[in-house]
């Protein structure tokens, strides 16, 4: 993303989200009707104009593009989910924890959101990645 892009609204990244998920998947040409068929549940009662609407903030925020063939609109991902899901992170952990993440993992270990195994794992990955090993 590298200049800091817009942060999205919920129904924005619920759209993007679909169509990160759709590339993912090997759709090379999204179009509108595309979500609303492959998501009904995520979509949930939204009409096509709204879902419409939403796609034009993507692009307005800089997020896709449209690629017009006829009187088809197929929808590009600018962005990817990655940097997205990173600068996120990274808003979220300033503007909630101080900009330290050891106050957000210590919030979840207070909050109880933390299984034993996922402890497990974490304790396991940070061995693994630790400064020291890793020159």
């Amino acid at each position: 993303m590298g200049q800091k892009k817009t942060r999205l609204s919920e129904t924005e990244l619920l759209i993007m989200q679909l169509i990160w998920d759709m590339k993912r998947n090997g759709a090379e040409n999204i179009t509108a009707g595309d979500l609303m068929l492959r998501y009904p549940e995520q979509i949930a009662g939204r009409s096509l104009t709204t879902v419409l609407t939403l796609i034009t903030r993507l692009k307005d925020k800089g997020f896709i593009s449209i690629d017009k063939s006829g009187r088809t609109n197929y929808y590009i991902p600018l962005v990817r989910e990655e940097e997205y899901k990173n600068e996120a992170t990274d808003h979220f952990i300033s503007s909630m924890y101080k900009d330290s993440p050891k106050n957000l993992i210590m919030a979840l270990f207070k909050s109880k959101k933390l299984s034993e195994e996922e402890i497990a794992e974490l304790r396991d990955w940070m061995a693994e990645f630790r400064p020291d090993k890793n020159p």
